[in-house]
């Protein structure tokens, strides 16, 4: 028999605010910092300690002891603290690929400052599920081993298992302990100490632990985790570590970088069970091993705020700042990673989950803001540069409309833009008799043809900001109209005063309450329920969007019902159906339902219950459809002031197939509906609410389907396994309680909160790869600049700088390399689908050089160009990074 290779794992988990604010952890932390360099220090024969996988922590220990930089820099080099991969430990199912990449990426960037590698270890050890990609982005960095616990269950996953992506991409991965997780050694060493066990007692404790451990592997290689929350070095781990010699002499017991493990483990890769796509079980065994589903619809706002920056980042500054810099204008790099900073900084599974204290939370809304600011500056820099140079005037009554899209495909569809006018617009018309007057003007594009639009509002004597702290009156008109604008590039289109007056005449809808374009007709119901009828289908998907609301006692963790309760849905309650844009290309209704729902939890002698006292629950959603537009797009608006409920939104898809799809990073993942009553008797049962990035649906064997897009903040969902194929989508949750406080007031989050979605409907041609762009043009909406021009000033033709084409691939992100050298560029894709497939990339650029690299950008295999294009294939599933380099920048 193989006799056991023993190692002996030293850290701490560092969660950087959680029951207590980011300071009062910092103030601990550099308490905990200070003697783990001292007790390193003195005593050599402590070989190593791992910092959590995390580098921030180095950051918020030299803000307050930046003296100390020198001694910490010292052990780091020589091995004794093992830092990185991480900047922040994360949670994997509610962050964007691209905030995971760049969370590894600053990981890598700080160890390389501190002159060191990043620990080759995919460190997720209290991380709430674990996505189907994620092995294939660790090994985009080089990281070939993992450790987790949560997603997974001892009964039927061994300690040593290969966690494999759809891609194929593999991690030899450990599985810690359900019982205690990553602490699971450190209890046994706290029971002896509590009980002041004699050496030989001490010894009898340990060798029931390791003999524990190793029975959960054939293989002979066992892990022993020294490791809590926020807990401080071991200075006695050196006399455990020889009791264990003692008790395992022929074993060899290593206190060493847990990456010599995992160097150990590769020749039984081959005997290793494998777990392949996303690890989301819950847990069946007693212990600290739970799943955790429901932080995906706590404290909705931060969800909100944090998709709001990931797009704004990666969809407009990235990509904007990359074509800046090739045409010769860059922006400082530094302002784009302090954008960053502030994003990744409120990233820790603890904070973006929505399970810490007020305060944390409250924290969190200033990074978010700071990260939002900087990032609409390099924004507005950007593109007022591009404006001026477009040879606009600033006289005249003719006006320049310049649409900017940042998505690298091209857009042709309906946007709704405002257009701001002087007061005293010399082209003018009222209906007879007098009543409004309107400004009476034509839009053209740069062939010279009329652009039908729809007047949506007006609004006089408004005051708009200019340069600097100027500002000037202006009346305010508010189109709707049909554009094409190319692939991350600009089209132009002028506006004209007009003798005549300006009438589109030809509405979208012709009947109350309906509207119709080619591909969908658009009906709303006496209930405030819609029906889509998919018109090249034959298929009626009815009574969508109604509202159910149930009580609430869980926390930011867990949603709970309690024992009496009462479900309340919108298609009993009254409402108000209004048609408030009516145009040639659009159609906008308003539909208001008001629910009285109890107004909070109540504690009586006999238990909990929902008060029979009532508040209006008021939910006013507009509801649009374009020209052009398989989907109707929803934009809805809750007054809440009830507490201790939960609002979920019900779609019936009419799709009654036993699974469901649903996003994630760079993948898509088909589910079972419904539960698995057999986990009914588990410590944690399973939920019907499932993780998603936004967009879920479900789609018959012929391709044809119902999918809900959300813009931003959403990502629980739920499908039932009844015949109507519901889906119900987690709009927020409203809870009390948090971790150890008699509760507080923040996550009933009273007032106004804001949702924007679209009900797409599919057939065999539609990709998830045409979700995902849907869903990207939710978050990106093309922006609108407007300059006065003179008379004799055409529209431009559109450009295109970048443009992605292929139906099955997404690019990711567009943007300058993280070495920041300005000549140059990476561009990010991913196959959505399972098979191989193809795409080509196209430039506004000459091509000097096109290469393959891993996600850390360093520099792979060279790829096949043409003067401004190259061509991509990848296999199913697949992540790529290319680095472009060109002939010369241009301005």
């Amino acid at each position: 028999m193989t006799k056991p290779s023993i190692y002996y794992y030293s850290s701490t988990h560092w969660d950087r605010e959680w029951y207590e604010s980011f300071q009062g952890f910092r103030y601990r932390l550099v308490s905990v910092m200070n003697e783990m360099i001292e007790e390193l220090e003195s005593r050599p024969e402590f070989a190593t300690f791992h910092l959590d996988g995390q580098t921030i922590v180095l950051e918020d220990f030299l803000e307050i002891e930046p003296a100390k930089r020198e001694r910490l820099a010292r052990l780091i080099q020589a091995g004794r603290i093992v830092i990185g991969p991480w900047y922040v430990m994360p949670d994997e199912y509610l962050l964007s690929g691209e905030s995971l990449i760049r969370n590894l990426l600053t990981g890598r960037r700080i160890c390389r400052e501190w002159g060191t590698d990043a620990w080759k270890y995919g460190y997720v050890c209290d991380i709430f599920g674990h996505i189907a990609q994620m092995p294939q982005i660790f090994k985009g960095f080089g990281i070939p081993y993992a450790l987790l616990g949560r997603g997974v269950n001892e009964h039927d996953t061994p300690a040593h298992f290969r966690w494999r992506s759809p891609d194929g991409s593999e991690c030899i991965t450990f599985k810690l302990q359900d019982a205690s997780s990553y602490g699971a050694f450190l209890v046994v060493l706290m029971e002896a100490e509590r009980r002041r066990l004699s050496p030989e007692e001490t010894k009898r404790l340990i060798r029931t632990a390791v003999d524990r451990e190793l029975e959960r592997s054939p293989i002979p290689v066992c892990l022993l985790m020294d490791c809590q929350d926020h807990a401080r070095i071991r200075p006695n781990t050196a006399q455990y570590l020889d009791m264990i010699r003692e008790i395992y002499p022929e074993s060899e017991v290593r206190h060493v970088n847990l990456e010599r493990m995992g160097e150990q483990l590769e020749p039984y890769r081959q005997e290793m069970p494998v777990r392949t796509g996303e690890l989301n079980e819950p847990g069946k065994a007693p212990g600290s091993n739970y799943l955790i589903t429901h932080t995906l619809s706590s404290r909705y706002p931060l969800k909100q705020a944090n998709d709001e920056c990931q797009a704004l980042l990666e969809k407009w500054v990235e990509p904007l700042a990359a074509l800046s810099a090739l045409r010769g204008f860059p922006v400082q790099k530094a302002f784009v990673d302090l954008a960053y900073k502030y994003l990744l900084q409120n990233h820790p599974h603890d904070s973006i989950c929505g399970c810490s204290i007020d305060q944390v939370h409250r924290d969190m809304e200033y990074r978010f803001d700071q990260a939002r600011e900087i990032s609409l500056q390099v924004v507005k820099s950007i593109l007022s540069r591009e404006t001026a140079a477009s040879g606009t005037e600033h006289t005249g009554d003719e006006r320049m409309l310049t649409l900017w899209n940042p998505l690298p495909f091209p857009r042709r569809g309906v946007v709704t833009v405002d257009i701001d006018f002087e007061p005293k617009y010399p082209a003018q018309f009222q209906e007879p008799f007098g009543y409004e007057v309107k400004n009476s003007f034509t839009i053209q594009d740069h062939r010279g043809e009329q652009i039908p639009y729809g007047l949506c509002r007006m609004k006089k004597q408004m005051t708009v900001r200019g340069l600097g702290a100027d500002a000037k009156i202006a009346d305010r008109h508010t189109v709707s109209m049909e554009v094409d604008v190319p692939a991350m590039g600009a089209a132009q289109y002028k506006i004209v005063p007009s003798a005549k007056p300006s009438r589109y005449l030809q509405p979208l809808s012709g009947q109350e309450r309906e509207a119709e374009n080619e591909w969908i007709k658009l009906t709303v119901r006496d209930n405030g329920t819609i029906a889509l009828y998919d018109k090249q289908n034959g298929i009626l998907y009815d009574q969508l969007l109604s509202y159910l609301d149930d009580g609430e006692i869980g926390d930011g963790w867990y949603h709970v019902n309690p024992v009496e309760d009462r479900l309340i849905s919108s298609r009993g309650a009254a409402c108000t159906i209004e048609t408030v844009e009516n145009g040639p290309v659009r159609t906008v209704f308003r539909i208001i339902h008001e629910l009285r729902v109890p107004r909070f939890m109540e504690q009586t002698p006999h238990g909990l219950r929902r008060s029979d006292e009532t508040v209006a629950l008021t939910i006013r959603s507009r509801i649009g459809l374009s020209k052009g537009a398989a989907h109707a797009d929803v934009e809805t608006e809750i007054d809440n002031q009830a507490q201790d409920h939960r609002l979920r939104l019900v779609v019936p898809t009419g799709v009654a197939t036993p699974t469901f799809f649903a996003n994630q990073p760079f993948a898509f993942v088909e589910r079972h509906t419904g539960i698995r009553t057999e986990t009914q008797d588990w410590k944690e049962c399973e939920v019907p609410e499932k993780q998603m990035g936004g967009i879920v649906g479900k789609r018959r064997q012929d391709g044809t389907g119902l999918a809900f897009v959300s813009a931003f903040g959403l990502h629980e969902c739920a499908a039932s396994d009844d015949q109507s194929g519901s889906v119900h989508v987690t709009l927020f949750r409203s809870f009390a309680k948090t971790r150890l406080t008699d509760g507080e007031e923040d996550g009933q989050l009273r007032g106004k909160l804001t949702f924007k979605y679209a009900l797409a409907v599919m057939d065999d041609s539609a990709s998830f790869a045409d979700l995902v762009r849907l869903q990207e043009c939710l978050q990106a909406e093309l922006h609108a600049s407007i300059a006065k021009v003179g008379e004799n000033c055409a529209p431009a033709e559109p450009v295109s700088y970048f443009e992605l084409s292929g139906s099955d691939i997404c690019a990711s992100i567009i943007k300058r390399p993280d070495s920041g050298n300005e000549g140059e560029l990476i561009v990010r894709c991913y196959n959505l689908a399972d098979k191989p497939t193809t795409a080509r990339f196209t430039c506004f650029q000459a091509l000097a050089e096109v290469t393959e690299t891993d996600l850390d950008e360093q520099t792979g295999n060279a790829v096949s160009h043409e003067a401004q294009a190259f061509d991509i294939r990848l296999d199913a599933w697949k992540i790529q990074t290319f680095r472009l380099k060109f002939v010369q920048a241009s301005s």
